[in-house]
């Protein structure tokens, strides 16, 4: 019965996610950016929040910049953001994806 209850709450929660956005500059040619969006299930606020911490971890480590990392709920509440670098003055710029 538990389990069940467990199945029917998770159901109503929401999704998270990470969005991790790199910025290249090359000078002479435009802004590019990469993102990628990692996924997780309904209710799994706890893992996103360790990727998300692990992911501002390792871009303070090795240094990578200019980057931004936004936690996600849902589809559009950022629960949390980290910005490396210049990224408001990139976004000035003319940006090819």
């Amino acid at each position: 019965m538990k389990k069940a209850w467990k199945q029917f709450v998770t159901q109503f929660k929401p999704k998270y996610s990470v969005k991790v956005i790199t910025y290249h500059v090359i000078p002479g040619l435009p802004v590019t950016k990469n993102a990628e969006t990692h996924s997780f299930g309904k209710g799994e606020r706890e893992a996103a929040t360790r990727f998300y911490e692990q992911a501002v971890g390792k871009t303070k480590e090795i240094k990578l910049a200019p980057a931004e990392i936004h936690l996600v709920k849902g589809r559009k509440k950022v629960l949390a953001k980290q910005h490396f670098g210049p990224v408001e003055d990139l976004k000035v710029f003319k940006i090819s994806a």
